[in-house]
């Protein structure tokens, strides 16, 4: 499959001396390097650059279990069946019904291309494209927007947020925030995790699914 090319900025690569080449640099006898600076004299490290599909890791055989609040069908588990290249395809199971999704990942986006709310027969649909809705949109800063497919809009509104769920408080999540025409909801991303909680809120009403228990496969594996 041919890798789509991101339309961001290319992002900075930062080129670092190999050990052995820093072992045969020393500063000038009597030198005392300058406080914060490091004897290669590159400085301090930038901080990585940190991708959608971090915060959205979809190797086979993870899993998360989410507990509800406010409706019957808002607790759920999810697990990954199937994978190839840049796509992964998700099993849902909310008690009512068992579905199935896939999303697609790259530099620039984590999309979800094809959804089916009923599928039993665990189907491998990772060839086939039904949508095109985007879960998390880089750059990861506060103020990222875009189009939701249902006439809502998302917008990357922090990017450190905490929260706390059933599985323990998850420090520094991505918070995306859904405007519709009647509903608001938040999602909010742990890098490494996933999903750690939804808020749907509508009026008086409020539905909440949060993290209870996940593991996340091995890549290697």
């Amino acid at each position: 499959m041919t890798k789509k090319m991101c339309t961001l900025p290319n992002l900075i690569v930062l080129l670092f001396f190999s050990v052995i080449l820093l072992a045969g640099c020393a500063a000038p006898p009597n030198v005392t390097p300058p406080p914060d600076e490091d004897q290669t004299g590159l400085g301090t490290p930038a901080p990585p650059i940190r991708k959608p599909g971090d915060y959205f890791p979809l190797t086979r055989g993870s899993s998360w279990k989410y507990l509800g609040e406010g409706n019957e069908y808002a607790s759920f588990n999810r697990v990954v069946l199937f994978t190839k290249e840049d796509r992964a395809q998700i099993k849902w199971d909310n008690g009512g019904t068992v579905g199935a999704a896939v999303f697609e990942t790259t530099n620039c986006a984590v999309t979800r291309i094809f959804m089916q709310g009923e599928e039993y027969e665990e189907k491998n649909f990772l060839d086939t494209s039904n949508e095109h809705t985007i879960i998390l949109k880089a750059p990861l800063e506060v103020g990222t927007s875009w189009e939701d497919l249902k006439g809502g809009v998302k917008e990357i509104v922090d990017i450190n947020a905490a929260v706390t769920t059933p599985a323990g408080t998850f420090e520094n999540c991505v918070k995306v925030k859904t405007t519709g025409q009647e509903s608001t909801i938040y999602d909010y991303y742990k890098e490494g995790v996933g999903m750690v909680k939804s808020e749907f809120i509508s009026g008086d009403t409020q539905i909440t699914s949060s993290l209870q228990e996940y593991s996340i496969a091995d890549p290697a594996r």
